[in-house]
């Protein structure tokens, strides 16, 4: 006889709600919070993009040391070390050379002064005794400030220096080569700056009233193709991302198409690939330090890419094809 197998149901139970203690709840949010920060991390690494190839570096300091990025693979390399010094600027003196802002130690006290680099050699001499330069390649001038006068030393044989503009009761915050010979001169804070224009090659100095309304010196590039300045707008609040297109004569004249929600200062325009140097600066979390990252904007095509992370590099960069 064959017995048939008898079938049970079983009615599942309503599951019990278990009551955990205080320290096990704040541990599981803990861990939730980690998660959520993990992943954010995660995403914001991969924002910007796939990494494009460039051509070039970029040289700047950091403290004593003048410091290369390598815009190809973003590797970081030592040029030279200055000694007992400490960079405030690096700008451009032709194709092999760069002048070099320092506050530097000499004879127990600081001195500001402006220094001569090889970027090739690491080959170093001092120049002038000054707070910031700027050369102006056509027609061949360096321009320095002493912190209370601008002089202008031709460089060309037998040549006399000269005092193009004064202003002992302002700070000088920014010189900038527009059009070849043109330099603009920013003195004032925020609030009452004023910028100037001098002709190299005349010898004119002219107050620039509606471009010193429009924009502002500090974080500002010129782009010679467009004749224009990229700068942030005065009116708005320092920090803020947004470039305009400005000429010379204050109007605005178009943008520039950044990557938006960050926080980007220009620091070069590289004519030979025609993109904007961007330095991007994130706010860390939970305390932890800001981070940096290097951005190179294509203006033919409008795409920003990144090209370094983790690279402070200061105010001011120097470009060079090696």
């Amino acid at each position: 006889m064959i017995q048939s197998e008898s079938k049970v149901c079983r009615i599942p139970r309503k599951p019990q709600r278990i009551e955990l203690p205080d320290w096990l709840c704040c541990q599981t949010i803990m861990i939730k919070f980690l998660r959520i920060l993990i992943l954010g991390l995660l995403l914001a690494s991969c924002d910007g993009g796939p990494t494009k190839e460039y051509r070039g570096a970029l040289y700047f300091g950091q403290g004593a040391y003048l410091m290369r990025l390598s815009l190809a693979d973003g590797s970081i390399s030592i040029v030279g070390h200055l000694g007992d010094t400490n960079i405030r600027e690096v700008t451009a003196l032709g194709n092999d050379d760069a002048l070099i802002a320092e506050s530097a130690s000499v004879n127990r006290n600081r001195v500001s002064r402006i220094s001569w680099i090889d970027l090739r050699t690491g080959e170093t001499a001092d120049l002038y005794a000054g707070i910031r330069a700027e050369h102006l390649a056509d027609p061949g001038v360096v321009v320095y400030d002493d912190g209370s006068e601008l002089h202008a030393v031709p460089q060309q044989f037998a040549s006399d220096n000269e005092v193009i503009f004064s202003h002992p009761q302002k700070p000088l915050t920014r010189l900038l080569e527009a059009s070849p010979g043109i330099l603009l001169i920013e003195t004032g804070d925020s609030n009452e700056a004023v910028v100037h224009a001098w002709d190299a090659r005349t010898g004119s100095l002219r107050e620039m009233k509606a471009l010193t309304a429009s924009c502002r010196l500090e974080g500002a590039v010129w782009i010679g193709p467009l004749e224009r300045l990229a700068c942030k707008q005065r009116e708005r609040v320092l920090g803020e991302s947004d470039y305009v297109l400005v000429d010379l004569e204050g109007e605005v004249n178009g943008r520039l198409e950044l990557p938006d929600n960050k926080n980007f200062v220009a620091l070069a325009y590289v004519q030979k690939q025609n993109a904007v140097i961007l330095q991007e600066t994130r706010l860390g979390l939970l305390g932890m330090r800001n981070k940096q990252a290097v951005w190179m904007h294509e203006l033919d095509s409008g795409e920003s890419h990144r090209v370094a992370d983790n690279v402070y590099l200061g105010g001011s960069v120097v470009y060079a094809e090696y």
